[in-house]
């Protein structure tokens, strides 16, 4: 009986002790539970971007305007250096003329000199002014003489005083040229700087009203889902799907510019996601999963509603549960896109196809507009961790996307891994 009460006890005790510790450990992880991401913090951070907008103009714009006219002005500077470096030309022609005419006056002064001592020599000179007709023929013979040796004299003088000219013009077209040269340098350096401070304009970028519609169609999704304010969205949207491995957005590639800081026109940049090269233009891009898109910008449809181009290009968000955790791909650079907002996504379905190269140049711009955002036909692709439609929000948690290849190395499988 004694025993049976201990072992009470003991029991007794172990449950008090069980309940104390639910205390610090059941609670806390609901607690964490329920810090996830909601419906009412989506419309909390469309209510910041609406902020935003409302309070001035977006820096991006701004800068992309500074580095516009800069980039005039680097274009009035050449040509200004092709109509100098024309002239310094033409005064070069002009003076090698001017010498050729010297040379033959200088003949001929020479001649007509050695004709006059012949002349004055033998007497013919005298009697070819004696042997005048008239007073009136001999005056003209004789002026005839001086004038013709008096006229070649002031042309020699003239022609050397248009050579002193041109030698002058051509030593203020070289200082000019170089002054343009030493400006476009300025201001080539000036755009450099003006560049680095555009936030997020690493491989894509989106202005102020693109993260608004994005933000909008996002809760949009969610609203037609039938997710309230205050719950989890990874709760609400749990018919996604939960993918237990990796998978490759194309059936090969080429990894040419890997994920982190990389060394790009001159400058050293973060890269956040990994360029991916080798296929042509129009080449299926594949979901990396079961997922569910939440975002697109249609830059092409941008353009042609005089909405000006975009750097980036076609972009796909699409939202996926991998593993547990919850990310955002991003595709950058597409030609065409396949899928629209709020579709489910399987592990073949095709959400776009490769762009990059020249058949998307016409609306995916550079961070100037002498620099393209793209020179070759590729795909940017890039992972972030949480739900993310802009690109700003992409790169700040971006991840490096896991089982790829060193840069120059190739994958021919979507499921090939690399460590």
């Amino acid at each position: 009986m004694m025993k049976l009460k201990k072992y009470c006890s003991y029991f007794i005790r172990y449950v008090f002790v069980l309940m104390i510790l639910s205390l610090y450990v059941i609670e806390p992880m609901n607690a964490s539970a329920a810090s996830g991401e909601t419906l009412q913090d989506l419309k909390d951070e469309l209510k910041e971007l609406q902020k935003e907008k409302a309070e001035g103009e977006s820096e991006i714009e701004l800068t992309e305007s500074e580095i516009a006219k800069k980039e005039k002005e680097i274009e009035n500077a050449r040509y200004e250096i092709e109509v100098a470096k024309n002239e310094i030309e033409e005064a070069k022609v002009q003076i090698e003329e001017y010498n050729k005419k010297i040379e033959e006056l200088d003949k001929q002064t020479k001649d007509l000199m050695a004709f006059y001592q012949i002349m004055s020599g033998n007497n013919v000179y005298m009697e070819f002014i004696t042997d005048s007709s008239t007073m009136t023929d001999l005056i003209m013979r004789s002026d005839a003489v001086s004038q013709l040796t008096s006229y070649n004299k002031e042309k020699l003088n003239e022609l050397e005083d248009l050579i002193e000219k041109n030698e002058a013009l051509q030593v203020e077209l070289t200082e000019k040229q170089t002054s343009l040269n030493a400006q476009i340098v300025e201001y080539e350096a000036k755009i450099d700087s003006l560049e680095n401070s555009l936030p997020g304009m690493f491989d894509a970028t989106m202005k102020i009203d693109e993260k608004i519609d994005a933000q909008k169609n996002l809760i949009a999704y969610y609203e037609d889902l039938g997710c309230k304010d205050d719950e989890e969205l990874s709760v609400c949207e749990a018919n996604i799907g939960t993918n237990t491995t990796w998978l490759k957005p194309l059936v090969k590639a080429r990894v040419s510019s890997a994920y982190g800081y990389r060394y790009f026109n001159g400058k050293t940049k973060f890269h956040s996601g990994i360029d991916l090269a080798g296929n042509s233009e129009g080449t299926p891009i594949y979901s990396i999963g079961v997922g569910v898109v939440i975002a697109i910008r249609d830059a092409e449809a941008i353009m042609e509603s005089g909405g000006g181009k975009s750097c980036g290009g076609n972009l796909v968000f699409i939202k996926y549960n991998i593993l547990g955790e919850t990310y955002t791909a991003l595709f950058a650079h597409v030609l065409d896109i396949k899928v629209k907002v709020g579709d489910n996504v399987g592990p073949n379905t095709v959400v776009a196809t490769i762009g990059g190269g020249p058949k998307t140049w016409g609306w995916d711009k550079g961070p100037s507009t002498s620099k393209p955002c793209t020179t070759g036909a590729h795909l940017h692709f890039e992972l972030s961790k949480g739900t993310n439609v802009t690109t700003s929000k992409s790169q700040a948690n971006s991840v490096q996307p896991p089982g790829y290849p060193a840069k120059g190395v190739w994958f021919y499988s979507r499921t090939q891994w690399f460590g």
